[in-house]
């Protein structure tokens, strides 16, 4: 009986685990348009990339819209963007008007500490959920 709940378990694990399978390919192609368009941080910014659409694959989420990084508006709405490209111009822009400011009154603080300053991340939830994810991208991805 237990070999039988042990078979069970890995079984389940593994169609977890295949289901959840990220397309290295797509995340590369996404990180190079990050990276070209003078994002700082491209690293992060995947990552908030992949946590706020599903690793480019989520159904019911701003990804419809383009809105690759979870940017909401009035109403709490998906913004919507035209394109991929305008959402990732959105976010520099978005970026720019924070950041220096923000580095001043923080230069040895992080990436994490910035989302969660400026109110992108609204908790510790946010940062915990995002760290393996820069992990993998600075792991997986050529930089």
């Amino acid at each position: 009986m237990k070999k039988l709940l042990f078979a069970f378990f890995l079984t389940g694990f593994f169609l977890q685990a295949s289901s959840q399978s990220i397309n290295k390919l797509k995340m590369q192609a996404m990180y190079d348009v990050i990276k070209d368009a003078g994002i700082l941080h491209p690293d992060f910014v995947m990552a908030q990339c992949m946590q706020e659409t599903g690793n480019l694959t989520c159904k019911n989420c701003c990804l419809r819209y383009h809105n690759l990084f979870g940017f909401y508006v009035k109403g709490n709405k998906c913004k919507k963007f035209e394109s991929d490209k305008e959402c990732i111009k959105y976010y520099k822009d978005w970026q720019q008007k924070r950041y220096s400011k923000w580095r001043k009154k923080n230069p040895k603080a992080d990436y994490y500490h910035f989302l969660k300053s400026v109110g992108y991340a609204t908790g510790d939830k946010y940062t915990k959920e995002l760290k393996p994810k820069v992990a993998w991208v600075q792991k997986h991805l050529k930089l």
